[in-house]
């Protein structure tokens, strides 16, 4: 399997978020990426994973997701906060846009003049999102790795329906970092700045591909939901812990609207869901949804906060769990795409995610 990485994905590393009340250290740190690599590359050893460097491809595959306004924010945030005086250590709201204040239309017309202070509670909706003067050069390279990768997804396909030797259903893993899936078009949240699979989606969509987004990170994913609920393509699950972040998404009766009615499927679980009852629902959904969709790609947002220890998240997901969730993928049978989203527990996060691929290719 061939794994997309750059450090330049490390980059983005703010000292602190609120949670619960509590400032406490950042826990989206760089510190993952560094032991999922160290352990695949490990593995890699043993012919498991290639590693490769992401090419540029510009912003036009961002811009297909998100606003213009909202890009040009997150490349001078940090820039425009500092030179007001405001702290060195990254951007926090202090205030947000709610949809119950009568302005908010009009402050929305008036964003270029409005303070950066103000701005940073129009773009985010939460205290995890710190904006630190490194975070657009990893959030760009972060949304390029998925680029690169879901790129070369598709010549991999390519070059397999011309060749007698045909892997019915190759993998790829984007290794990135900032996650994506709680950003929608033109807001950031739960660490996430541009939603990288949304963007590796619209790539497939505008080859005339038909996609399945399946969400497996213990958080619902918001953002991924928000941009294609008016769709049918893709088709977008997601298993997730509730009760819990981002609290306001995530129920069942959010099915979609028009087009995309019946094509948005909430399955919120339990914290007390074990490695047995985790993979019945899957298999379920798998054959009940996935696999009567047709589609000719499966994105997976791949979040191993699922784990029994996380101290975000947490089902009760063992390490080899984890491996049973990626045969169950593999049984899918389709070319399919891991994008890098949550998981937390650093002890055990390198092998979690291991698991998962291991499960997938053997």
């Amino acid at each position: 399997m061939k794994v997309f990485y750059s450090q330049v994905c490390l980059k983005h590393a703010p000292k602190y978020e609120i949670i619960s009340g509590n400032l406490i250290d950042y826990l989206e740190s760089p510190s993952r990426l560094i032991i999922i690599n160290e352990h695949l590359q490990n593995l890699s050893s043993l012919s498991k994973f290639e590693f490769v460097l992401p090419s540029d491809y510009g912003l036009e595959p961002i811009l297909s997701v998100h606003s213009k306004d909202y890009i040009e924010y997150l490349q001078t945030a940090y820039k425009e906060w500092v030179k007001i005086g405001c702290n060195k250590d990254g951007v926090l709201p202090e205030a947000f846009l709610h949809n119950n204040i009568s302005s908010s239309s009009s402050i929305k017309s008036k964003v270029k003049v409005i303070s950066p202070i103000a701005k940073a509670g129009l773009y985010c909706s939460d205290l995890s999102c710190c904006i630190s003067e490194d975070t657009w050069e990893s959030v760009y390279e972060s949304a390029q790795v998925v680029i690169s990768a879901t790129l070369e997804l598709q010549k991999i396909i390519r070059e397999s329906s011309s060749s007698k030797d045909k892997n019915p259903f190759p993998g790829i893993f984007a290794l990135c970092r900032p996650p994506g899936h709680h950003a929608n078009s033109n807001l950031c949240a739960g660490y996430c700045f541009l939603n990288n699979v949304a963007i590796s989606t619209k790539i497939l969509i505008g080859e005339n591909k038909k996609v399945v987004i399946l969400d497996i990170d213990y958080h619902h994913g918001n953002g991924t939901q928000d941009i294609f609920y008016l769709n049918s393509n893709p088709l977008y699950i997601s298993l997730h812990g509730s009760p819990d972040y981002p609290w306001f998404t995530g129920d069942e009766s959010e099915k979609g609207e028009g087009e995309g009615e019946g094509f948005n499927i909430n399955i919120p679980l339990s914290k007390e869901t074990d490695d047995d009852e985790y993979l019945k629902v899957l298999k379920k959904v798998i054959n009940k949804n996935i696999k009567p969709y047709n589609a000719d790609y499966l994105i997976v947002s791949l979040g191993v906060d699922t784990y029994k220890d996380d101290p975000i998240g947490g089902f009760q997901i063992t390490s080899e769990g984890f491996k049973r969730i990626g045969e169950s993928i593999k049984s899918i049978n389709l070319p399919t795409l891991f994008v890098m989203e949550g998981g937390y527990h650093l002890e055990t996060i390198g092998i979690n995610v291991g698991n998962i691929l291991i499960g997938f290719t053997t």
